[in-house]
């Protein structure tokens, strides 16, 4: 009954905390929404022992929900969602000039650097490749549930990014998915490169600042780097900002913030996750585009949802 009362007050003062953080509000039925419907939803997130629940339509917060022991006001790991917030600043990074193509080689961005287990395979790794989850590299990292080896083994190494590129190659890049969150940490790397500033702090000036976003924490490896894979701590109705970029193409107060064409790529993203019929990866994303919907997704259920063809961001954990 106290997570039940938490949960209900905090949706009922929603309104008013939104209100004083600059976002909209509306009444569910204003936005063509329905209140039962959406107390549904709330109750759903009580059975399931979710954290947190905000909808977003037309701009406006029409449902929000906390539940004990969060609260407004407090951060919540991300976890692999981070790795959408990587690619979004490697969209950034393009449209800045920073990056010049998805198809620069990776190697080339460490000429300082030696690897083990160099191949031609190795050496035609391209930026798309870890983008896409299609690196070839030998990771061990299941979508299943099952023990997730390798991305262990990364955090407890000396030096992420080199455990990651001095993997063998078991086949070509591109040839097939293979969830692995070793690559987004080395983009991550290679933002630092191009940058001359970690991820976080390329963030808080390119991303996080024009949307408003202050209260960011952000995990890091030994050398300084944004952990790329899983590492990102923000406030439900931050994560919400972000699916409203995402959801108006990288555009934000009619300033483009990511380049031309990188939503529109996840919107209809190509690569089999071998998940279903409908699940599909690009740019960092999930996407099912036959639905016209796509995700940040993030282990125990820390999903920014972006459904473009009903103008609703969904942020539930």
């Amino acid at each position: 009954m106290r997570i039940l009362l938490a949960a209900v007050l905090a949706f009922v003062l929603a309104p008013v905390l939104a209100r004083a953080e600059g976002w909209q509000t509306s009444s569910p039925e204003a936005q063509a929404m329905s209140s039962r419907e959406l107390a549904g939803l709330v109750e759903f997130g009580i059975a399931n022992g979710m954290d947190s629940v905000l909808v977003v339509r037309h701009g406006s917060i029409v449902a929000e929900a906390y539940y004990a022991p969060f609260a407004p006001g407090m951060k919540h790991r991300i976890n692999s969602a981070t790795k959408s917030v990587i690619g979004s600043l490697v969209a950034i990074a393009l449209k800045d000039g920073r990056l010049t193509s998805v198809d620069q080689p990776v190697l080339g961005f460490f000429p300082e650097r030696s690897f083990a287990n160099v191949d031609e395979r190795k050496k035609a790794l391209r930026l798309r490749h870890l983008l896409d989850m299609t690196s070839g590299l030998d990771w061990n990292e299941p979508l299943s549930g099952a023990f997730f080896e390798s991305f262990v083994q990364m955090e407890r190494s000396p030096d992420w990014v080199q455990f990651v590129l001095d993997r063998p190659m078991v086949r070509e890049p591109g040839a097939a998915f293979d969830y692995n969150s070793g690559g987004p940490h080395v983009l991550s790397a290679i933002l630092s490169k191009v940058t001359g500033r970690s991820a976080l702090e390329y963030a808080r000036e390119k991303l996080f600042g024009p949307l408003g976003i202050e209260d960011v924490h952000w995990r890091h490896d030994p050398q300084g780097v944004s952990a790329g894979g899983a590492g990102l701590y923000l406030q439900p109705r931050d994560m919400a900002r972000l699916g409203q970029l995402w959801l108006a193409d990288g555009v934000w107060k009619g300033q483009r913030l990511m380049a031309p064409g990188w939503i529109d790529t996840v919107r209809h993203a190509s690569v089999d996750m071998g998940l279903g019929p409908l699940l599909r990866y690009a740019n960092l994303f999930w996407s099912e585009p036959a639905k016209g919907a796509y995700l940040a997704v993030g282990y125990d259920r820390q999903l920014i949802a972006v459904m473009p063809d009903l103008d609703v961001v969904d942020r539930c954990a």
